[in-house]
């Protein structure tokens, strides 16, 4: 069931399964405020039942309670069929921009989604911040529009050349001159808008299906569906394209702009890599 699934009144409660226990999404940030793994926890020790958390990529927390001892450690040390592990290609963005290339798609991954295109199969690249660029900033004096609200950066949005926050949902226009100094104000960092456009300049005619909270409102499974059905080339999108997909005809998934997540203010920051994959 869903994260509300774990309150189910079973009178004889004797396993409860959590599969991806890693994920953010068990934690509600609605009322009532509860964690699902925490509540899981909870209703195993009251009813003596057992708990079994699964994930490829484990909290650090849940981690080091399992080597602590705390809880029990069990591990799958081959693929399911004992499938090969794919290619993994890590490329270093500062050479890329070096060698004159000054968009998100590296020259690697751009080969590589060629050869994709070529072989009649698709491509799944993954970016976790939406919109076209993450922040607007004054190049003279480096002010940056905030959310009156949630004293948070606004990200720009191309679609509609406005200034919005990701948490309230407070937008503006973006102006093109800084309401500090009267500077001009430069684009800073990449979103799913921007790389999609990159897409259709390098694969003109290229059919890209983007995912993020901008397209899908609600129709996650519709899109999914579509990209299976009608074989579209690329999927591109954020999160939503990272919870275990299962196509195949998908042979190369990208991560672009991988260190993101490295940068965030939380201990348990995700360390993700740009993944080369050939079936």
């Amino acid at each position: 069931g869903t994260r509300s699934a774990v309150f189910a009144p079973l009178e004889r409660l004797g396993l409860v399964i959590l599969d991806e226990e890693q994920e953010a999404s068990y934690k509600s940030e609605n009322n009532p405020r509860y964690h699902a793994r925490d509540v899981a926890k909870s209703r195993c020790v009251q009813s003596g039942a057992l708990l079994v958390m699964g994930s490829a990529t484990p909290s650090v927390e849940t981690m080091y309670s399992a080597q602590t001892g705390r809880c029990g450690l069990f591990t799958l040390k081959e693929r399911f069929n004992r499938r090969a592990l794919p290619q993994v290609q890590v490329v270093d963005m500062k050479e890329e921009l070096r060698a004159g290339n000054g968009r998100a798609i590296s020259r690697p991954l751009q080969q590589a989604l060629e050869d994709t295109l070529v072989r009649g199969e698709q491509a799944i690249l993954f970016l976790n911040r939406r919109g076209a660029s993450r922040m607007v900033s004054c190049g003279e004096c480096g002010a940056v529009p905030e959310c009156p609200r949630c004293s948070v950066k606004l990200t720009y949005h191309s679609a509609n050349g406005r200034l919005m926050c990701h948490y309230c949902g407070h937008s503006e226009r973006s102006s093109d001159t800084c309401p500090v100094c009267g500077g001009i104000m430069k684009h800073v960092g990449t979103g799913t808008q921007k790389v999609e456009g990159e897409l259709h300049d390098l694969f003109p005619g290229t059919e890209v299906l983007r995912m993020d909270a901008d397209t899908a409102e609600g129709r996650h499974e519709q899109l999914l569906d579509k990209f299976e059905r009608e074989r579209i080339p690329i999927l591109l999108g954020t999160q939503m394209v990272a919870k275990g997909l299962d196509f195949e005809n998908v042979t190369l998934v990208g991560v672009i702009s991988a260190d993101l997540s490295l940068y965030v203010d939380d201990y348990r920051a995700g360390a993700v890599s740009y993944t080369h994959l050939r079936a």
